[in-house]
């Protein structure tokens, strides 16, 4: 069932509910007051016989007889009757006998003031009350009640009408409602079936109005923007993979062809080669281990826990110290918590630390420093040119000083991804007196402490 069609039923459903709670209203009021003004009328009847009680009797109608006083009023179109205590009848006016029941017996014998009930006389719904005609007798008087229940059925016909015209026009008004109402979503669903056959993300819907179906068509339209720019830079990721893939790739395939042919080598060029291919597998598995990184990225399942950057960064410069004995690793810091994934963590900075020994000549220091969920590293190098520093954290980003040098350019990209994925930041900038100079920075964590819970350093000092 399409939204359309549960909005139109809905609307329906609801003015039906309305119609009938009214029309019911309608009709119990109008009943009770028809009935009333009959109660009224034979009350009132029952007075003026009544006061014409002594005149009846002048003319010496005997108990039983079927006349009635022509002269009287309101005589002929009631039904009228005179019982004892015993519910013998004393006269029966016109031979229209009432039934006698046990609350007319009570009103004769003077247990009850007055009294009305419902009777059926020959097929004749007839109103009935009771009132007392002297001691030990009752009076009944009848009417009709065939022109109420006709009125009572016109009315009740008259509701129906209504109330199925009604929602027939509830119906219509809530279809063109529907329609109007949906009309977004129609075009969101005619959009996304559009990108689903035709893969185009550019396809946009237009937003022509503030409201929630408005906002609805925005947020589509957003989420296409996203999707596009991530498939952008999926593809651009497989453009510049395979291009920083080729030559490694060819440069190895070269090496082992050449030791295929190994006993035309000398043993010095031999081993030589050997080493370089080592190598060259070396870079490229470092590289292939970046490009999964990079592409697996927030999708990545290592949960968040409490890190001490301080722990963590020290066991990452432990590890650079034996990768780059030249270097002088100096790391001053103090315990400072944050809310991250480990793993992760420990890259950023390790690649942080990796990209400053590089450009570190030999025997100048490489200045690591840890407060406040921010870790700086400087080195000694050349700087970062200012002309470098937009884009040298995009993915395969070189400067030209670094072409010479070993690496794939993604290690940048890959501490900016994980400072994104927690919602923090890295920046680039050199160094007063020269140098270059990094900064990656965390947010606080709910608590806001920085100092190291029991426990925490001696668990990462496992993490790398």
């Amino acid at each position: 069932m399409t939204l359309r069609t549960r909005v139109t039923l809905a609307a329906g459903f609801a003015v039906l509910l309305a119609v009938v709670a009214v029309s019911a209203g309608v009709y119990l009021v109008e009943r009770g007051n028809l009935r009333d003004r009959v109660d009224q009328s034979l009350i009132e009847k029952s007075r003026q016989l009544s006061r014409h009680n002594g005149q009846v009797n002048q003319h010496g109608f005997p108990p039983g007889t079927s006349g009635a006083p022509k002269h009287l009023p309101l005589v002929q179109d009631v039904y009228m009757q005179l019982i004892n205590r015993d519910g013998d009848a004393v006269m029966v006016f016109d031979g229209r006998p009432l039934p006698v029941t046990a609350d007319v017996l009570a009103v004769a014998g003077g247990e009850r003031e007055q009294a009305f009930f419902d009777a059926h006389i020959h097929g004749i719904p007839v109103r009935v009350y009771v009132t007392p005609a002297g001691a030990g007798a009752a009076l009944q008087v009848g009417q009709s009640l065939t022109q109420v229940e006709q009125a009572l059925r016109q009315l009740l016909l008259t509701l129906i009408v209504i109330s199925v015209a009604a929602v027939g026009l509830a119906v219509v008004i809530g279809r063109l409602v529907a329609a109007t109402a949906v009309a977004p979503v129609r075009r969101v669903a005619a959009a996304a079936d559009t990108v689903a056959q035709t893969g185009e993300l550019s396809h946009h819907i237009p937003v022509p109005r503030g409201d929630d179906l408005g906002r609805l068509a925005a947020s589509f339209n957003t989420m296409l923007d996203a999707l596009s720019e991530s498939l952008a830079q999926q593809r651009q990721l497989v453009a510049d993979a395979s291009h920083e893939l080729r030559t490694p790739l060819a440069t190895v395939q070269t090496n082992v062809e050449v030791l295929a042919r190994a006993e035309e080598l000398a043993p010095g060029d031999r081993a030589l080669l050997i080493r370089d291919t080592v190598a060259q597998i070396g870079e490229l598995t470092a590289l292939v281990a970046d490009l999964v990184e990079l592409a697996r990225g927030d999708a990545q399942q290592e949960p968040f826990t409490l890190v001490d950057l301080d722990a963590l960064t020290r066991h990452v410069a432990d590890i650079a110290r034996r990768n780059y004995p030249s270097i002088a690793f100096r790391v001053d810091g103090v315990p400072s918590l944050i809310r991250g994934a480990p793993a992760r963590v420990s890259r950023a900075v390790s690649n942080l630390i990796d990209n400053a020994a590089k450009w570190s000549p030999p025997g100048a220091p490489v200045e690591i420093t840890v407060r406040d969920r921010t870790v700086t590293v400087r080195d000694h190098g050349p700087g970062v040119d200012p002309a470098d520093r937009p884009h040298v954290f995009d993915r395969f980003y070189r400067s030209p000083g670094a072409r010479t040098m070993p690496g794939s350019g993604l290690g940048l990209a890959i501490v900016k991804q994980v400072a994104d994925s927690h919602g923090g930041a890295v920046t680039a900038a050199t160094a007063p007196d020269g140098g270059g100079l990094f900064v990656l920075q965390f947010p606080a964590t709910s608590g806001g402490k920085t100092a190291a819970a029991p426990g925490i350093r001696s668990r990462l000092s496992l993490s790398s």
